[in-house]
């Protein structure tokens, strides 16, 4: 997408730059990249530049969602672009459309829809790939009907690479499934980064999987029970290590977490634990959201056919037997709710919203932070953290009508 000439400056706001809020400070924009970002002070206008005041705003990187499965009716399945219209209001600007495990016909179908639309979408945040969650998982763990948790096969895997092509850029699997170690290795070989999820494996399995190019942790205390629960008759005075354990101790994985509004997902000491575990760069926010996401209270149905619901009072998604499927949260939700729960200052929760999801999806090089020569994508937010508009690669692509 080309973009004219003309400079545009975004000044009188607080930019976070390099995981500091800098007040009073301006952010140039050029041909969609980001030409120059600092203090007033130190950074010139070009006269004749074109300026958007950001006074009493947060500018901050454009939001990056690496697990998102819907949102405003669309799933990712058939309709990535509807979905990149509707997250963009909330921050977004940059994610994967996530597909959940179901027939491989099915996920090859909706492998070629993504990789047909992605890329920039006019009035919409960027379709930047492809996460396969599944069909690779444990079949125990999760809301996913366990049928479509198959085991990888040389001929599925390799089928899934062929139709993903380079738009793969995510892959969340159980290390424990036979066949699994040479599924990582295919994954890693076509470009895309390995995830641990829905996994119960053991010390071995794990270690085995990490050699074979895993790097990642998908929803960590979602989906990841200890390997044997310890009750009465089999404790013995010590506490079973299952995957969680290993993932927090290997400074070698990152991982991705759910702040849902009632923590539902992840109680807050968890939360806290992930991040002092982990360390800020290496934790990210995901919403895991479905297509419901923005609706309101209501149903939909999974592309698997399960029927999803929500109820008031909670921004999570749950199966018709109440258990947890996801979220109905976007990113700037997400946001809010990780800064209640853990009382964190607000560099943390956006650099987790930015950089380190950028990092865990290796895109890094070209967005998730306010740097020269990277993609102009900027979200300003209000003293609530509310989203009044949004920047993509330089151009406005989003205005709140909120007063």
């Amino acid at each position: 997408m080309k973009h004219p000439a003309q400079v545009t400056a975004i000044v009188g706001g607080t930019a976070f730059l390099r995981r500091r809020l800098v007040p009073n400070s301006v952010v140039l924009v050029r041909d969609g990249t980001i030409e120059a970002a600092g203090p007033a002070a130190k950074v010139r206008v070009p006269r004749g530049a074109r300026r958007i005041d950001a006074s009493g705003m947060t500018v901050a990187p454009g939001f990056i969602d690496i697990h998102i499965h819907g949102s405003g009716g669309c799933r990712a399945e058939d309709d990535a672009p509807g979905m990149a219209r509707n997250i963009i209001a909330n921050g977004t600007t940059w994610f994967l459309p996530t597909f959940i495990s179901n027939e491989l016909g099915m996920m090859l179908k909706a492998a070629d829809h993504v990789r047909s639309c992605t890329g920039p979408v006019r009035g919409g945040a960027t379709i930047g790939g492809i996460h396969l969650e599944g069909p690779f998982l444990n079949p125990k763990y999760g809301a996913q009907r366990p049928e479509h948790n198959i085991e990888p096969s040389p001929e599925s895997v390799g089928r899934l690479i062929e139709h993903c092509g380079e738009a793969l850029k995510f892959v969340t699997i159980a290390p424990e499934r036979p066949g699994a170690i040479e599924a990582i290795q295919a994954f890693r070989a076509a470009g895309a980064t390995v995830s641990v999820g829905h996994s119960d494996a053991t010390e071995p399995e794990y270690i085995a999987g990490r050699k074979a190019g895993i790097t990642h942790a998908t929803h960590i205390f979602n989906a990841m029970p200890p390997r044997v629960w310890t009750v009465r008759e089999t404790y013995l005075g010590t506490k079973t290590v299952g995957v969680e354990e290993l993932i927090l101790a290997d400074d070698g994985v990152s991982a991705d977490i759910m702040a849902d509004a009632t923590a539902a997902h992840v109680q807050p000491t968890l939360l806290k634990m992930a991040l002092k575990c982990k360390g800020v760069s290496k934790l990210s926010l995901i919403t895991d959201a479905m297509m419901i996401a923005g609706m309101g209270c209501g149903e939909c149905r999974m592309a698997d056919g399960q029927t999803v619901i929500t109820r008031p009072g909670e921004d999570v998604a749950r199966l018709a037997n109440g258990g947890l499927c996801g979220s109905v949260m976007s990113m700037c939700g997400a946001l809010r709710n990780w800064l209640r729960h853990t009382g964190t200052p607000v560099e943390t929760g956006l650099t987790m919203v930015s950089e380190s999801p950028a990092r865990a999806a290796k895109v890094f090089d070209r967005r998730g932070s306010i740097e020269p020569g990277k993609e102009a994508d900027l979200v300003l937010l209000d003293e609530s953290l509310e989203v009044r508009s949004v920047m993509i690669a330089g151009r406005v692509e989003y205005r709140s009508t909120k007063r």
